[in-house]
């Protein structure tokens, strides 16, 4: 069971995909091969990978040279969650950086409030970091389907701190990320943001997006926040 918040407590918002788990990889392989079931054309795999942590239905579209409410994109996403349910999820476990498992517990033996907050879908995050062996550290997970406008707005992060039984984010909380996404939720919030390098960005497009702190791994993560919560 996820550790419950203390009165007061600090949230940590995470998001998922090259964050937690090295799916980016396997997502682009996959939104790729799926597009070209459906269209006959493969986009490739490195402009799948540009795309990866925005919302299944600007994928879908953007690889499949259609709009995001058409049929075509429409059929793209389920050939995709089809591939994802089958292929990706089941090596879930194996797809954990490393510091995760022990990283995340660490977080919350210290009083932190631990929420991930992603652009896939709600069912999608669930379904994978149950399979990862993640899903219980969490006390709130909001996808890009539980709210009008997913992130970078903020109303995701609003939701999570609502299911998290917090009113705001207090100054010690913060986002972690490794788009421009995920450090403009923090920016919209006015909380701490830490970028990772060993996701989707590079570090120096995590760097061109001005976090409060780079982190080249998830020890590195634990570390700082571990240090700001205990100011």
């Amino acid at each position: 069971m996820p550790v419950e918040p203390e009165t007061g407590s600090s949230a940590i918002l995470f998001d998922l995909d090259g964050t937690l788990l090295d799916t980016p990889n396997a997502i682009a392989e996959h939104f790729a091969a799926a597009a070209e079931t459906v269209t006959g054309a493969h986009p490739g795999v490195e402009a799948a990978r540009r795309l990866v942590g925005r919302p299944l239905p600007e994928m879908a579209a953007a690889l499949s040279g259609s709009d995001p409410d058409s049929a075509v994109a429409q059929a793209v996403s389920e050939e995709y969650l089809s591939r994802y349910r089958e292929l990706i999820v089941p090596k879930a476990a194996d797809l954990l950086f490393p510091g995760v498992l022990d990283g995340l517990a660490r977080l919350a033996a210290a009083g932190l409030a631990l929420a991930v907050v992603t652009s896939k879908k709600h069912s999608s995050a669930e379904l994978i970091l149950d399979a990862a062996g993640l899903r219980a550290g969490f006390g709130a997970v909001v996808g890009a389907d539980d709210v009008t406008h997913p992130k970078p707005h903020r109303d995701s992060a609003d939701l999570a701190l609502a299911r998290l039984g917090l009113p705001a984010a207090g100054p010690a909380g913060a986002v972690v990320g490794d788009t421009a996404a995920d450090i403009e939720l923090a920016t919209g919030l006015g909380i701490f943001s830490v970028g990772v390098t060993y996701g989707v960005f590079t570090a120096n497009q995590i760097a061109a997006a001005a976090p409060d702190h780079i982190a080249p791994t998830f020890d590195d993560v634990v570390r700082i926040l571990l240090l700001r919560h205990r100011k």
